[in-house]
Formats: structure tokens, sequence, C-alpha cells
């Protein structure tokens, strides 16, 4: 099965403003503006965490979660 990802759905000219996970029909995501003039990397962001947040309590499995966790904190430990 292929790996669940973002598509988006709606633009405004070059901007994303709706996207839907490819693995999941009724997962839907929305950019609520926090400014009277967007900007297309704050959209792409907030579609993006959208995304994340139903990735990992949807699709990512326990031990997979734990194990980016240990590999970041790995990481950040240098």
């Amino acid at each position: 099965m292929k790996k669940p990802s973002l598509r988006v759905t709606k633009w405004l000219g070059d901007i994303p403003v709706a996207a839907e996970c490819t693995s999941c029909v009724a997962a839907q995501f929305e950019v609520k503006s926090t400014s009277h003039r967007p900007t297309r990397e704050e959209y792409q962001r907030s579609l993006q965490s959208q995304f994340d947040a139903h990735f990992k309590k949807v699709h990512a499995r326990p031990d997979t979660i734990q194990t980016a966790a240990r590999n970041a904190e790995r990481s950040y430990r240098g």
C-alpha cells in the first residue's frame, strides 16, 4: 500500500487553500487565514501541519512513532 500523502484540492492562484489525505476520503484540510494577505508559505505550513497531525493519529504505527522520537532525540543531542 502506498504511503498516505497530502494532495492539494483547491488553489487561490498559486496559494494552496484546501487539501486532502490521499488514503482517507473524509480527511479534508482547509486553511484558516491569520492575516488579510495570505502567503503561500503560511498556507503550505498550515496544510502540512494539519496533515502531519492526521497522519500521526490515523496512519502511524506506535512503534514507528517511538522510533522517530528516539531518532530525533539522538540527533538533537548531537
